[in-house]
């Protein structure tokens, strides 16, 4: 069974590519373009807004799509056609223009990628490692959870840099969110600054959500 789809194998599918395969999880990539295929093994040469081509790389039965088109409107279609093939797929999506981003929102995009992000992610070589655990906490461990927390006023993180509050060294988890008021802050920088009252979107087990959250919120501490 194929765990993985990616939708466009330009230069970022690639690099998802390289990193899924590094960590032993199986994929299957789509593009249209016969040379940037360049003979990958399981492959498929086709467009990926088709039904049938989707089903034929396993939509039906693959955990999570990955699409990452040069096209934000092609990225859309693509995940409202897999939302509706398999209801239980999640789908993460690059965006080139930050003002599609509700558009992809509304087309069921579960985790929005902004190409500033991922160009400098790239630039750092960090994208394998990056996109390969993130798919992996996602969808591959059963004991993940993704968890919004509310930072409060006296939470050690607020009024900090996500680098500076050391999160992923002190907890472990991977922040993919901050929800500031009416605005969703996606992919947020380490440079970003968390508030008080910030709802903070994490991905981790259950042991560092519980140690997120007493930092987040101390006054109401899990001790067990």
């Amino acid at each position: 069974m194929v765990n993985v789809i990616i939708c466009g194998y330009g230069t970022t599918g690639k690099r998802v590519g390289y990193g899924l395969e590094k960590h032993g999880i199986s994929f299957v990539a789509i593009d249209k373009n016969r040379t940037v295929l360049d003979g990958t093994a399981g492959c498929i040469l086709g467009d990926a807004t088709s039904e049938d081509v989707l089903k034929q790389a396993g939509v039906m039965e693959a955990k999570t799509v990955v699409a990452v088109t040069n096209s934000d409107m092609t990225n859309a279609f693509i995940s409202l056609l897999v939302n509706d093939l398999n209801k239980n797929i999640t789908v993460l999506s690059t965006v080139n223009d930050v003002e599609n981003v509700n558009k992809l929102d509304k087309a069921g995009v579960d985790y929005i990628f902004t190409m500033t992000k991922v160009g400098r992610l790239i630039a750092k070589n960090a994208i394998e490692p990056y996109v390969a655990d993130f798919l992996e906490m996602i969808n591959l461990m059963e004991d993940i959870e993704i968890m919004p927390v509310l930072v409060n006023e006296k939470s050690k993180l607020a009024n900090k840099s996500i680098k500076k509050a050391k999160i992923r060294r002190n907890t472990g988890t991977q922040i993919i969110a901050i929800r500031r008021g009416n605005k969703t802050i996606y992919s947020p920088s380490e440079g970003e600054e968390i508030q008080a009252n910030d709802y903070i979107l994490a991905i981790g087990n259950a042991e560092q959500i519980k140690s997120l959250y007493n930092l987040a919120e101390p006054e109401k501490s899990i001790n067990s």
